[in-house]
């Protein structure tokens, strides 16, 4: 294969143009870097936000202009060099280069990891089949929506916050939607049994089919998919199925010094185990209260990719210490999630589920609060963050009084940190 050396200065270079590698783009500007910047990505889109594929854009109320991360001319002004549908197929370490699928070899100084995640595909029986859809891409959004109008009958494998998302969207839109979950419960493995019931019921108060604890063995069809059997030899109609099934971080660029467990594995710098090699976001595997954790969310992304940017510039000058948070939106419902835990031993609820609005905090043995789900409580969001954050023991009869205020419950979980 030829080969064409892109230039003779080195640049720091940064694959993936999602939402950590635009921002950490941009951030290495705002901080001060005057070097070269290359951006590089396969898609051949503008950068975009993704959120709104599952929401506003498949609704139709957002367009493909309102959803870019930024304009040609705000890369041109920040001089960063976009360079669109370029795939980079290797890279060498030691020679620090990257190689793109035409032979081209970009040099660079510092090199920065935000890939992303890939999508886990169902091998089933018919995956083929026209009308069996998967949700990651613009052009998987624009594909799906240009299929709608013929469409009555949605079948939705998976039901975590894509195929949530995607159920309410769909259902706005007047079509008879069918979730599929293999679990007991959604969302349950994420946010405990309880909250998994008010999600099955959420769905289902809203018209929509929920089936659990059963999962595809086989789309059906001619050419366009037409059934999809279940392992309980239920037989679902549809038009069109919308498979999400989960995300993997993408890793396929490595190395063999590259330390990769899931992720990329990065300390609280961003740094991998390679000398000047760097990632951020959805693909990195990073220190969390004493674990090494993989968070693939929007506020995640940007974070990562704005700290991770200064560590570029100024080595292991800015530690990573970011609380984990995402949000979604359901039907009437925002929900908000703040922290991180998979072993909680306790739970306090703040206010009445039937009201649906209510906070729902996850506590280790030691009464200190690891995560929080909020849903329909916005104006929550600051206290819980700080409580998440503090790390102190909390008085859970206060915790679970709306009569007090978190700040109250706050300051003295403070308090009797310092007293004791």
């Amino acid at each position: 294969m030829e080969r064409n050396f892109m230039t003779t200065t080195k640049p720091f270079v940064i694959i993936g143009a999602g939402i950590a590698g635009v921002h950490a783009a941009e951030s290495l500007r705002n901080e001060g870097y005057e070097g070269r910047i290359v951006l590089i990505d396969r898609d051949t889109q503008l950068p975009y936000d993704r959120p709104p594929l599952s929401k506003e854009y498949m609704l139709g109320e957002s367009s493909e202009s309102n959803i870019y991360l930024r304009s040609h001319e705000s890369f041109n002004t920040l001089r960063i060099e976009l360079k669109l549908g370029v795939e980079i197929v290797s890279i060498d370490a030691e020679k620090q280069i990257a190689i793109t699928s035409d032979g081209t070899i970009i040099e660079w100084e510092k090199l920065l990891f935000t890939t992303g995640s890939r999508l886990r595909q169902l091998q089933v029986k018919g995956s083929d089949l026209e009308e069996v859809h998967y949700l990651k891409t613009l052009s998987d959004a624009n594909n799906i929506r240009s299929k709608l109008d013929n469409v009555q009958q949605v079948v939705i494998v998976g039901a975590g916050f894509i195929g949530a998302e995607l159920a309410s969207s769909l259902k706005k839109l007047g079509k008879e939607v069918t979730i599929l979950e293999r679990m007991p419960l959604p969302l349950a493995h994420i946010l405990g049994e309880e909250m998994g019931e008010y999600f099955l019921h959420l769905h289902q108060s809203k018209g929509v089919n929920v089936i659990t604890g059963d999962s595809v063995v086989q789309f059906d069809g001619t050419s366009q998919v037409e059934k999809v059997l279940t392992e309980n030899g239920r037989v679902i109609s549809c038009q069109a199925v919308i498979v999400g099934i989960g995300v993997i971080p993408n890793t396929l660029l490595s190395d063999e010094k590259l330390d990769v467990d899931r992720g990329y594995v990065v300390n609280e710098f961003g740094e991998t185990s390679l000398p000047n090699v760097y990632a951020a976001g959805d693909c990195a595997m990073w220190p969390y209260r004493g674990a090494n954790i993989h968070i693939e969310h929007w506020d995640h992304a940007v974070n990562h990719g704005k700290c991770v940017a200064k560590n570029m510039i100024n080595e292991k000058s800015a530690p990573y210490s970011a609380i984990p948070y995402f949000w979604s939106d359901q039907y009437d419902h925002r929900l908000q999630y703040f922290g991180h835990t998979k072993d909680w031993k306790s739970t306090v609820l703040r206010g009445n589920i039937e009201d649906q609005q209510f906070t729902y905090f996850y506590l280790n043995e030691s009464d200190i609060v690891e995560a929080a789900l909020l849903v329909n409580q916005p104006k929550n969001a600051l206290a819980v963050r700080r409580l998440v954050k503090q790390q102190h023991p909390v008085h859970t009869d206060l915790l679970s009084n709306p009569d007090m205020s978190l700040k109250k419950v706050h300051l003295r979980a403070n308090e009797d940190k310092v007293s004791y």
